[in-house]
């Protein structure tokens, strides 16, 4: 099977497991409160659903190519994330992510860097830990230090 198909298959399947844990785990909507905290995610599941949809389509028709290093980058990357989660918890990794990514990665300035870390920081805990009140992972050492 080619890896142009295979990616756009483990999309779909993470995509119906985070609309059915979305739904049935932190809920949609309260109709007085609005938006519950799997509103968001809920909504991200369908957009990947749909998008791995077209490329599952799309991998049909295309021919393919050699694999380079740089297109796993991202799903590398996303996975050292994702076993971050567990360790340190989904704000801390998230912030991580962004300030190796934007530094190293992009080669960007400190000062375009920091000033990133903090734009991104302010819009994942104030639109999703206070607003959405969605419950992030704090991971094995914040539950260790928390109690």
């Amino acid at each position: 099977m080619k890896t142009k198909t295979i990616i756009p298959l483990v999309s779909l399947a993470l995509g119906i497991v985070w609309i059915v844990y979305g739904l049935s785990h932190y809920g949609f909507w309260h109709h007085v409160k609005g938006p519950l905290a799997g509103f968001v995610p809920t909504i991200l599941a369908f957009v990947l659903v749909a998008v791995s949809i077209i490329g599952l389509i799309q991998s049909f028709k295309e021919k393919e190519e050699p694999d380079r290093l740089e297109s796993w980058t991202i799903v590398l990357a996303s996975g050292i994330i994702f076993f971050l989660v567990f360790i340190f918890g989904m704000i801390i990794s998230l912030m991580v992510f962004v300030l190796v990514w934007t530094k190293f990665y992009e080669k960007s300035s400190w000062k375009d860097t920091i000033i990133v870390l903090i734009i991104s920081f302010g819009i994942i805990y104030g639109v999703f830990t206070v607003w959405l009140m969605v419950p992030f992972p704090n991971g094995i050492i914040i539950d260790a230090i928390l109690g």
